[in-house]
């Protein structure tokens, strides 16, 4: 039995989360997800939007979600200045993204300029991603951008999650085991008690698959359908929340 090794996801004790920032786009009611307002709202997103300050270029109302860019042109969101001080936690940005259907889309989201990462490849069905805002200041303008193609936006959130104490984190920490890793087809989990919900990830933060963990102490979890690489697990509950590496390989290592 291999006994994971954890690094912080989220501060290690949390009071509980507040939302800093939020917009839903259920202000853009005209046409579906399917069938797009084929006119750029870019120039009168306060009136649509639940904040203002909001600009774009490229915007399309989806039936209470965006779309950005067309087959031609790219587009690109980015949000009002958000205020980020007062919090002790590390905020993170999270929304759910897909891309139009076979579009070979890239999208590229920064702060303030700078890149969060390495630019993405969403997936025909939406998909949420979680994203650490480290180095934010004291404020910050978040920027979702095309690169290629076009996708669509929807759920637009960000969470500070505030640090109370850290008393026993790693005695809590050591509790799960999670074995084997690397592995193949399956993975164990146990000492879950305590933890609500699981998640895995990749390196970009996109929430690859999940699992409901109420009242479970074990779990045995297939790796079916999910690709060879480096992962994140999360293990989640309402005070703690922290994550440890998953390697996914072709075939078992012996």
């Amino acid at each position: 039995m291999t006994v994971s090794i954890s690094f912080l996801c989220y501060p290690p004790d949390l009071s509980g989360q507040s939302v800093v920032f939020s917009e839903d786009f259920s202000g853009f009611t005209t046409c579906t997800h399917s069938s797009p307002s084929p006119y750029d709202q870019s120039g009168s997103l306060d009136s649509k939007t639940s904040e203002p300050g909001w600009t774009g270029s490229k915007v399309y109302s989806a039936g209470g979600e965006i779309k950005l860019g067309t087959a031609d042109v790219p587009g690109w969101i980015e949000t009002p200045s958000i205020d980020l001080t007062g919090y002790e936690g590390i905020p993170r940005l999270r929304f759910d993204i897909s891309r139009w259907p076979d579009d070979a889309t890239t999208v590229q989201v920064s702060l303030n300029g700078s890149p969060l990462g390495d630019s993405f490849a969403p997936t025909d069905e939406f998909q949420t991603i979680d994203l650490p805002l480290t180095d934010a200041g004291s404020t910050g303008k978040i920027k979702f951008e095309s690169l290629s193609k076009r996708f669509y936006l929807d759920n637009v959130q960000v969470i500070e999650q505030n640090i109370t104490y850290i008393t026993n984190f790693y005695q809590h920490q050591m509790k799960i085991r999670m074995y084997p890793n690397p592995a193949c087809d399956i993975i164990y989990f146990e000492n879950l008690g305590g933890y609500n919900r699981l998640e895995i990830s990749d390196m970009n933060g996109r929430i690859i698959t999940s699992a409901g963990l109420e009242g479970k102490d074990e779990l045995e979890f297939p790796l079916t359908g999910i690709s060879p690489g480096i992962y994140l697990v999360r293990f989640i509950s309402d005070t703690w929340c922290y994550s440890s590496r998953l390697i996914k390989y072709h075939q078992a290592i012996r």
